[in-house]
């Protein structure tokens, strides 16, 4: 109620359940967090028969904390001075993230004339994570030559249990204690002795490791860096012999926590002759990299004299340095210039991330063999102007929706093999390079709705994925419908082909940023499922190796896995997909700003 609010006059008064209510209910709205310091706060809560309905159909995620309860006054904004008081104090214990109910018991102490009430509701059943108001400003920080993480405690607990000379100290590990543990295991004739050596010596190194980058990178290194740098380090892993295990570090971890268990997986997921040092200069390296940090800073040069990791960091940049190309340098051959299905003219680029750096036009027969015959030639041009003889290994083929369901272009021929032999090919649909007026924003629009797509709420949940039945798409005008309500939140699969197929496509892909459907006539398999929810953190990349499988088999070959985690990989290529990712959508931002299109096709 305000200054003016009549009693029994509804109009006048706030009606605070209905505003939060709407607030919540709309397509895309995440979640609602809301702070109310009112008399009678706990009147506020929303009506759950109201919740269940409305556009989000019991969806939507709220969660309230109220200065008073219903029958409650509340006094001199109490509660919004002690509430602003303990954000800036912290919260001991709650750990990094401060969530109404933890807020709730802490202001109990504090405001003494009110009850402080919460309301939670969670009908997301894909929700990433619970609905936190802040940042807890005395969450658990670095304790430097301290803590292990949870993969150095599971690997020491594994091989301390098979070696039963030595128990856990009670107030736990520290620096000291691991290399008194890993002097007593060398000193050892037991063979159970040696795993409790290496993992000790592996933890030791990763914490002076640890320390090292807080004093070093602490300032400017954050989560998506730390990311990255895990695919920098996966892609070494992939290839090397004896295979490595790929680094996936649970998704709800972050900061600290998971540059901990970066620095551990490299110092203990190692081949027995394996050496530690070197595959934490590696990571060195790509931090570095991946955060604009030299390497010839004093601290770095420090600890890896100290560690003997000179010529491994040395070896360690450049190799990223190599990496840092090959990801760099990308390969554009748009078809977006055709009228109906085939072009006249194919445009190629060599993009630079989200910039076209080397642009020409090449005249083509309007067919498949007129674009395909241009390949050789549009590969021996990228091959002559990629600057600093980076490799061209990754290749965005920019394709009308009417050519996604008939041409497979990686199949086609580049010289003396096909262009996906050697090569990661992505399919790209020609309408997000050239946008319809109809369309524009559409490219703006999804990229909050990709950045959704990349988080998982852990490592064993399913790809983020909204499958479309048959169900589903025999009504095609409810579809589109369903479609413009914003029904499909995440990327969309077809689990089957509809005899309409063709018409739905440019729908879809209008509709979302990454568009997967079956190869074949044939339904999506379960097996397909399961490897896409296994390698979704992997595409588009892992399509084209997947395709790879499925020509060695159709040959007759025998297939072989890069690695032996990837025997099942043969088990994707029944899907293909339309993938438009962060990245592809700053090219086509650059692209809109520099090339005028007058007539297109998607």
């Amino acid at each position: 109620m305000a200054h003016d609010t009549e009693a029994g006059h509804a109009g006048s008064s706030v009606a605070l359940g209905n505003l939060l209510t709407n607030a919540g209910d709309p397509p895309g709205v995440k979640g609602v967090i809301a702070l109310i310091d009112t008399c009678h706060a706990g009147g506020g809560v929303p009506d759950t028969r109201d919740l269940v309905s409305g556009f989000s159909l019991g969806k939507s995620r709220y969660s309230l904390l109220m200065a008073a309860s219903a029958a409650q006054k509340a006094y001199d904004l109490d509660f919004s001075g002690e509430l602003a008081r303990l954000l800036r104090e912290g919260v001991p214990g709650a750990g990094e993230l401060l969530r109404s109910a933890v807020l709730k018991w802490a202001l109990t102490d504090r405001i003494l004339r009110q009850n402080c009430q919460v309301f939670d509701w969670d009908g997301d059943a894909d929700a990433e994570e619970e609905l936190w108001v802040a940042l807890n400003v005395r969450r658990p920080a670095w304790t430097p030559g301290r803590q292990i993480g949870d993969l150095g405690s599971q690997d020491l607990d594994e091989a301390l249990s098979a070696w039963h000379e030595y128990s856990a100290p009670a107030g736990g590990w520290n620096r000291p204690e691991l290399r008194e543990l890993c002097e007593q295991a060398a000193g050892s004739e037991e063979p159970e002795a040696l795993r409790v050596q290496q993992v000790a010596d592996g933890l030791v190194h990763a914490g002076v490791t640890g320390d090292m980058v807080h004093a070093w990178a602490g300032h400017v290194l954050t989560t998506p860096a730390l990311r990255s740098v895990a695919a920098d380090l996966n892609a070494d892993y992939e290839v090397a012999r004896p295979s490595l295990d790929p680094l996936r570090p649970p998704k709800r971890i972050e900061g600290s926590t998971l540059l901990r268990y970066v620095l551990e997986h490299a110092a203990l997921r190692l081949p027995i002759t394996g050496d530690p040092v070197a595959r934490l200069a590696r990571v060195v390296a790509a931090i570095a990299d991946r955060c604009g940090l030299s390497t010839d800073d004093e601290l770095v040069r420090a600890w890896a004299r100290d560690t003997g990791a000179e010529i491994a960091l040395t070896d360690a940049v450049a190799r990223q340095a190599a990496v840092r190309q090959d990801r760099r340098w990308r390969l554009v051959i748009s078809l977006h210039a055709a009228q109906v299905d085939w072009p006249e003219t194919v445009s190629v680029w060599l993009r630079d991330g989200g910039r076209g750096e080397y642009h020409e036009v090449h005249q083509c027969e309007p067919s498949r063999i007129g674009v395909e015959r241009l390949f050789p030639e549009i590969i021996g041009w990228a091959r002559k102007r990629v600057p600093g003889g980076a490799r061209i290994t990754n290749i965005d083929v920019v394709v009308p929706a009417a050519l996604l369901l008939t041409w497979e272009p990686e199949m086609a021929s580049a010289g003396r093999t096909r262009l996906g032999a050697r090569n990661t090919v992505v399919l790209r649909w020609a309408g997000r390079l050239a946008v319809p007026g109809i369309l524009a924003g559409m490219n703006e629009e999804d990229r909050d709705r990709l950045k959704d797509l990349g988080v998982r709420p852990s490592d064993d949940a399913r790809a983020p994925v909204d499958w479309l039945s048959e169900g589903d798409t025999r009504d095609a005008r409810g579809l589109a419908e369903r479609l413009h309500m914003g029904c499909y939140e995440r990327a969309i699969g077809l689990d089957h082909r509809p005899p309409h197929i063709a018409e739905l496509m440019e729908t879809l892909l209008a509709h979302t940023p990454i568009l997967v459907w079956p190869r074949t006539d044939s339904e999506v398999s379960s097996s397909g499922r399961v490897r896409l929810d296994e390698y979704w953190d992997r595409l588009p990349d892992k399509f084209v190796e997947a395709y790879r499988h499925r020509w060695s088999a159709e040959a007759g070959e025998p297939v072989r896995p890069v690695s032996t985690r990837d025997e099942h990989l043969a088990e994707l290529a029944g899907l293909r997909a339309a993938w438009h990712d962060l990245d592809w959508l700053d090219f086509c931002s650059w692209f809109e700003q520099h090339h005028q299109i007058d007539q297109w096709s998607a």
